[in-house]
């Protein structure tokens, strides 16, 4: 790289967000020296979008001159309009318009963000990886979508590559080459990724492209806003799970691909013993809603011995069951008859899902390293039932 060359773009997608937090990260990545452009890309044009305009306009004209505030496009055709579309503007518009050879994407509410991420994802980038990609420490009952429904899916569906070993393949904060984005940009199955599916649909086309990618542990951690009640992750588990069961018959092969990581330190004790989200109100809710087509749909397509505690958890309050085994069971079933246009399959999934977090829960609590275990040890189970070659449904 030529000494002053701003060579990299930065895309911050975004919703609602706390605008101080994200001015802050706006500012960290002007400040970087070799950020040429930065682009944002609204959901709509709603508080956030006009706070941010606003801080746009008291900058200095050169820092002006680099931001580009943009609208999403509506890009999907199939599924909801949502993260996907956000980051397949930001995509197009770079290819289309951006003259830097890589691009970055951070979550824009992030409170640890700072312009050290950029040079260690783009560390990576400059020494020939094609993705550079970050992955964090994190709370032990936090990341239960990553752990049950998009690693054990890899595992499930991939069983021979190295999509299950990847840490956070639902990581928004990456960074790629020119060259990635232009093949992802023209991607069909990455562009109708429109919702929460589209950090499962980079990591599997990274994988279909063969990229030689790095993850990159940022030790600090991503400080963000969390959820409360499990329900606030209910679309993305379904999104996420839907996409994998979508794509399964995908022919994948990553012997040609080169996957290396960080290695890791010991994780800090807060984030062991920290709980991630709102137990007693997910009992709750969990409790409640339950149809006569959900129920009915337990009693056709799953055994006795899942459904019978199904039914004991609604009634006593018996949540403690859902263990490896038994989601193994579970998500195979889903995944063979499992149908997104109709709700009930969706709240069922989500329902079972609930379950399996509970039962994670429940052994965190109680040992946390055993926890940790316990997840890496039900990806190498799903691997194992999947075999060696993939599945033919």
């Amino acid at each position: 790289m030529e000494k002053g060359q701003k060579d990299i773009a930065v895309c911050f997608p975004f919703k609602k967000e706390n605008v101080e937090d994200f001015k802050n990260n706006i500012k960290e990545a002007l400040s970087h020296e070799r950020v040429g452009h930065v682009i944002l890309v609204g959901y709509n044009e709603n508080e956030t979008y006009r706070g941010i305009s606003d801080f746009i306009s008291t900058l200095k004209a050169e820092e002006k001159s680099r931001i580009s505030l943009i609208i999403q496009k509506r890009l999907g055709t199939k599924r909801r309009a949502g993260k996907g579309d956000g980051m397949n503007t930001a995509i197009q518009y770079f290819v289309e318009r951006g003259k830097e050879k890589f691009l970055h994407f951070y979550d824009a509410d992030i409170k640890s963000f700072s312009r050290t991420w950029i040079d260690r994802v783009q560390l990576r980038l400059d020494e020939g990886y094609h993705v550079s990609r970050c992955f964090f420490p994190r709370a032990y009952t936090d990341a239960m979508v990553t752990w049950n429904i998009t690693r054990t899916g890899f595992a499930y569906v991939w069983p021979h590559t190295i999509l299950p070993d990847i840490e956070q393949p639902l990581g928004g904060e990456l960074g790629f080459t020119r060259e990635v984005a232009e093949r992802l940009a023209k991607d069909k199955i990455v562009l109708e990724a429109s919702d929460w599916s589209i950090d499962t649909a980079l990591t599997i086309s990274f994988a279909r492209y063969g990229v030689k990618l790095y993850e990159v542990y940022i030790k600090e951690g991503k400080h963000h806003k969390l959820y409360g009640k499990l329900s606030d992750l209910e679309t993305m588990t379904v999104e996420c799970f839907d996409f994998i069961r979508e794509n399964k018959n995908l022919r994948i092969d990553t012997d040609r691909m080169v996957y290396h990581k960080d290695n890791t330190v010991e994780v800090p004790q807060e984030y062991k013993t920290r709980i991630a989200f709102d137990i007693d109100g997910t009992i709750r809710e969990f409790k409640e809603g339950w149809t006569e087509k959900m129920k009915s749909l337990l009693l056709e397509y799953f055994p006795s011995h899942i459904r019978e505690r199904v039914s004991k958890a609604i009634s006593d309050g018996d949540y403690d069951f859902m263990n490896p085994t038994l989601w193994y069971e579970s998500y195979e079933i889903f995944m063979k008859h499992f149908d997104p246009t109709i709700e009930e399959w969706r709240k069922l999934l989500f329902k079972l899902w609930v379950l399996r977090v509970l039962n994670h829960t429940k052994l965190a609590l109680k040992d946390p390293d055993a926890s940790l275990r316990s997840l890496k040890e039900m990806i190498e189970l799903f691997r194992a039932r999947a075999g060696v070659k993939n599945r033919h449904f």
